[in-house]
């Protein structure tokens, strides 16, 4: 069988590919054997879009043939697997996910997707960057190679996502880091340029860092939020090749008119397929340059609706048939990273990645296959302490009078709505005594975590509806300081403290009492628990949020997201409250 780890797919051993793929030309015409066969199921051909019965040859752990006659590849030494009434279609490919998103380490995250049909990833590990650098992104890349699934590196291209001037991170991730990163075995593009603001203005390390990448004939992401017309061509002619941002049909539809490859993004908080893809079932599109892709899901979410698979039934039930869903979640992701010679198909030479379905319409997942195994028969190696730790580093016990906003941070207050990511820049008339929050305020502060300086950024919250306590972070995209808001300012230090001492996580504290924690000590941003146990951490947290008075679908994720500089109007970091339209300190 093929061994994991003796192949790269994008920087094959030449001497080793051409004894593959002449053992697979022998197999294929009945000369010698082939290991296993899966036979009389039908296969879904996902460059015809058609189902046809045949029966699919494996040698070596890459596809030989699928052929309605297999009888000559058949003998003593060959395993006979019978999959009547199933449909085999290729191993799904999520083209753009953040594993440190579901909160689980890269072992623990593939164990969660992978019995959802999902076999290939492309990562941006760009959380993990602004906490740890090179080094942080280099072992989530080797901790996935001893996993079954492919795993391959979009190398981080924002890091950090604004100015020094407004924010405190723990690492920065330039050019020099990007040349090396760009040149690891299994690297397959510069991660998402949402440095968009800078290169439109023609900044020239943005621009070098994509001719960097084109140069080692790599492909370019993109995340173009919001942009259209003259800006979003502009975009496209810098070098962008694709984008995960659209959310409409009309913002779909532009981008493949540009000749930009659109991802249709089916995550935990941002969900867009469905109108997405109204690109193809409304304006009739040709499916060539579309993708589903996941971006961030919750482990809870992972576990209990799926991940891409979850993508593919949400296109089905939006119109696209069947076969066209699997397509945009196999083919077209491997032809958009250039690999689909490898990976993408159940065609001739491909590696023997397969799911096993038996009701297509529902894409209900029977069996799972990766180089010709059952996942459940690979040799997992769990984690144990592997991975950053102790990245929490404050400077000393955090008291409640630290947290209580001043003068100038009390003037405005960031404005929440539901069902969107963006603030309002909300002005207060009059003075406010932050002591006395009024109803629906919350006090919220950002404190520096990684190298001990000891800032707070404070402010005032209106909208997030907690009515007691306070609820903390480490997770607080993209440079991860830590994040608090609350009513109380003594639960909101507890929380703070209480963070600092489990080396990261997510918190919530009521009347001086810890109602619902997270540890989360790998970068402050994972969990090296089982991804059950982690979800049945977070939703517990969110349940108790919920009692305490939010009415926020996502709260953490929207907590999480106030400390980003770079999405409008108002945000806070650990330098203060910035004006995002502005890029400038409003205290």
């Amino acid at each position: 069988m093929y061994e994991k780890g003796k192949e790269v797919p994008f920087k094959p051993d030449p001497l080793e590919e051409k004894r593959i793929r002449s053992k697979l030309t022998a197999v294929a015409q009945g000369r010698e054997k082939g290991e296993l066969v899966f036979r009389g199921g039908q296969v879904l051909n996902v460059f015809t879009e058609e189902l046809l019965k045949g029966d699919v040859v494996v040698s070596g752990g890459r596809i030989a043939c699928v052929t309605a006659d297999s009888k000559p590849h058949i003998g003593e030494a060959t395993s006979v697997l019978d999959v009547t009434g199933l449909t085999l279609t290729p191993g799904l490919i999520d083209p753009h996910v953040h594993i440190e998103s579901s909160a689980l380490t890269p072992t623990r995250f593939a164990e969660t997707i992978v019995p959802h049909g999902v076999t290939t990833i492309f990562f941006d590990p760009h959380e993990i960057a602004n906490v740890e650098g090179l080094s942080g992104v280099r072992w989530m890349a080797d901790e996935l190679k001893d996993t079954p699934i492919k795993g391959f590196l979009t190398v981080p291209s924002c890091v950090p996502a604004s100015a020094p001037r407004l924010e405190t991170t723990g690492e920065t991730f330039g050019l020099e880091e990007i040349k090396e990163a760009l040149a690891w075995p299994g690297t397959a593009a510069l991660g998402e340029m949402m440095n968009f603001p800078g290169l439109l203005q023609g900044d020239e390390e943005t621009l070098e860092k994509i001719l960097e990448t084109r140069k080692a004939s790599l492909p370019v992401e993109g995340h173009g939020s919001g942009l259209s017309g003259d800006r979003l061509r502009a975009y496209a002619a810098a070098g962008i090749e694709s984008d995960h941002e659209a959310v409409s049909k009309s913002e779909a539809t532009e981008r493949a008119r540009a000749g930009m490859w659109t991802y249709a993004r089916e995550g935990s908080a941002w969900a867009d397929l469905s109108e997405v893809i109204k690109a193809l079932t409304e304006e009739d599109l040709p499916p060539h340059r579309f993708c589903l892709a996941t971006d961030d899901r919750e482990a809870a979410d992972l576990l209990e609706e799926g991940s891409i698979d979850q993508a593919v039934r949400k296109a089905i039930e939006g119109g696209l048939s069947p076969a066209r869903a699997v397509r945009l979640a196999t083919l077209n992701p491997a032809i958009r990273f250039r690999i689909e010679d490898r990976l993408g198909s159940l065609g001739p030479g491909r590696f023997a990645d397969l799911v096993l379905v038996s009701d297509l319409e529902e894409f209900k997942i029977e069996g799972v296959f990766i180089d010709g195994q059952r996942w459940e028969e690979y040799d997992w190696r769990i984690p144990g302490e592997e991975g950053p730790r102790k990245t929490v580093n404050l400077p000393g016990r955090v008291e409640p009078e630290d947290l209580i906003p001043r003068g100038r941070e009390t003037s405005f207050a960031l404005g929440l709505h539901a069902g969107t990511i963006l603030t309002d820049k909300e002005e207060i008339e009059g003075e406010l005594e932050a002591t006395e929050l009024p109803p629906d305020f919350l006090a919220c502060a950002v404190l520096e975590r990684h190298k001990g300086t000891g800032n707070i950024g404070r402010g005032l919250l209106h909208g997030f509806g907690l009515e007691g306590g306070a609820v903390a972070s480490s997770v607080a995209h993209d440079s991860h300081n830590l994040i608090v808001a609350g009513k109380d300012y003594g639960d909101m230090a507890l929380a703070v403290n209480r963070l600092a001492k489990i080396g990261g996580g997510q918190i919530l504290v009521s009347d001086g009492e810890i109602r619902a924690e997270v540890r989360l000590p790998v970068g402050g941003l994972m969990s090296p628990l089982p991804g059950k146990e982690v979800a049945e951490e977070i939703e517990d947290l969110k349940r108790e949020l919920k009692e305490l008075g939010t009415k926020l679908e996502q709260p953490l994720m929207i907590l999480s997201s106030l400390a980003l500089p770079v999405i409008p109007a108002l945000r806070i970091t650990d330098k203060g409250l910035v004006d995002v339209e502005k890029f400038e300190l409003l205290s």
